[in-house]
């Protein structure tokens, strides 16, 4: 039998069709519509919105704050009252508090531990401001790549919200906060702009959260491999971090390379040090030349990837930054002509005893002005105010020291002390346009850090002048010492700056 529709039915049911067509172009189609797993009522409990207040400083004008800013973030429970969210969310934080869905009070909030490396902060939550603990999530390693995968967030206005994408991939990539290179998942056709801590899941079970979002709808997730190393190393008393990379390697890939090595022709895998630094995994023990073949038993190919059971082909700085510190590496070598192993222990470093600092999140940077010479500390943050392709802008002499030099500091030079620019006054006539050089003696000490700067000023005291002299073909500068008091008081008032000096010592 035939059964009929009437015109409103009909009309109703077309209605209903569209708007779920329209849910699931959005990523946003209820559950039964789909076939698939919803935890929208699950996560109520699991995550927060934070609300962070941040400034920071001015790079090259290092005596200036920024204006206090704000911005949002999405925190998951890891804790009954901790949460955790990427580090890059809460660089240069002033205050960080939460909401959790259904309590529309803020919740005062502290950074507990903060991992730039690895880009995972962890934020403890006020327990007298909860009306109940938080259900902390547990983060699974499997995965599946091609899986389809939901995200969830907490909006300010107390809303749980949802997106689809799918696991795509995995991958070694720098970190948005760091120069070293961790494991990432990389979720594509992602519904919705992710990339400020989102929980993503495949079916019930979290994997990871996000981290960064490009233009072809990807969107990077620290995976739960990532996660789960980083909880479990918080939890101890004395949180040590990851392992960081300790040497330069290239492609290896030229049959003539292989041959002038002495390699056997059969021996296809191995890549070149080019370069051993003076911090990191294993400077103490690899030499420039060697070709490293394998790393923990796992071969590494001629393009520096080795396969992983899990994941496939993966780069081979995953060996050791995936390692706590501590822990042992060992390397099989192509050395002077045969092979070698050598093990070394895991290490990492705080980022400001490089030469030339990645980044100095949650700090200001040291410098000392004298006579309206603007004299400090050359960071890669500070070259790149000069923003997209600055590479090309800064001063060449400067960026060979981050390029070539960045982890090399040594006994001799811990720094690179640079005249920034000059901030004009009758004390510096003639010297306006000098800047971006780098700094060699002052007063015939040569400068190994910044902090030798105030011993440097004390030298020569029956000297009427102080003595800048700078590295290549610079000119000298010459201070009056007699003009110099009221030179800096009337520099300070007339720039409006309250500090002259920011000097760790």
């Amino acid at each position: 039998m035939i059964k009929h529709t009437s015109i409103s039915n009909l009309k109703s049911q077309i209605s209903n069709s569209i708007a779920v067509i329209f849910l699931i172009l959005s990523g946003f189609a209820p559950a039964a519509e789909q076939g698939r797993t919803d935890l929208t009522e699950a996560m109520k409990q699991s995550i927060v919105y934070l609300n962070v207040s941040f400034y920071g400083y001015e790079r090259t004008q290092p005596w200036k704050h920024k204006d206090l800013s704000e911005n949002w973030a999405c925190g998951c429970a890891v804790g009954k009252y901790e949460v955790l969210t990427p580090a890059w969310n809460i660089a240069n934080t002033a205050l960080v508090k939460a909401i959790r869905y259904g309590q529309n009070e803020f919740v005062g909030a502290k950074i507990k531990i903060v991992d730039y490396e690895s880009n995972l902060c962890l934020i403890e939550l006020d327990p007298n401001g909860m009306t109940e603990p938080l259900k902390p999530l547990v983060f699974t390693e499997d995965y599946q790549k091609g899986a389809e995968v939901a995200f969830y967030w907490l909006s300010s206005d107390n809303h749980l919200y949802n997106g689809r994408a799918y696991l795509d991939r995995a991958r070694v990539e720098k970190t948005n906060t760091s120069y070293e290179r961790s494991l990432h998942y990389v979720a594509a056709n992602a519904s919705r702009s992710t990339g400020s801590g989102q929980v993503y899941c495949a079916g019930s079970e979290p994997i990871g959260i996000a981290c960064w979002y490009n233009d072809n709808k990807e969107a990077g997730l620290i995976p739960a491999e990532r996660i789960n190393r980083f909880l479990a190393a918080a939890a101890e008393d004395d949180y040590k971090g990851f392992g960081s990379v300790g040497f330069a390697a290239s492609e290896l890939l030229d049959p003539a390379m292989r041959s002038f090595l002495k390699m056997p022709a059969d021996l296809k895998a191995g890549i070149y040090v080019t370069d051993v630094y003076n911090l990191g995994t294993a400077c103490d023990v690899l030499k420039k030349a060697d070709v490293i073949l394998a790393i923990d038993g796992n071969v590494i190919n001629s393009h520096g990837r080795f396969m992983h059971p899990k994941y496939e082909w993966l780069h081979y700085h995953h060996l050791i930054t995936n390692k706590a510190v501590g822990q042992t590496v060992k390397f099989e070598l192509w050395r002077d002509g045969k092979k070698k192993k050598v093990k070394a222990e895991v290490k990492n470093f705080d980022v400001s005893e490089m030469l030339v600092p990645y980044h100095e999140y949650d700090r200001q940077s040291e410098y000392i002005i004298t006579a309206g010479f603007v004299l400090q500390k050359l960071t890669r943050e500070y070259m790149a105010q000069w923003g997209d392709d600055w590479t090309g802008k800064v001063s060449p002499h400067l960026y060979h020291y981050y390029r070539d030099l960045a982890f090399k500091p040594t006994p001799e030079r811990s720094d690179i002390v640079i005249l920034s620019f000059v901030l004009p006054a009758n004390i510096n006539l003639g010297y306006k346009d000098i800047g971006q050089i780098v700094v060699k003696k002052f007063n015939g000490m040569t400068i190994r850090s910044i902090a030798d700067i105030p011993t440097a000023q004390k030298l020569n005291p029956e000297s009427k002048y102080d003595v800048l002299e700078f590295e290549l073909d610079n000119p000298v500068v010459v201070i009056p010492r007699d003009q110099l008091p009221a030179a800096d008081l009337a520099i300070g008032r007339n720039y409006r700056i309250s500090k002259l000096a920011n000097i760790e010592q």
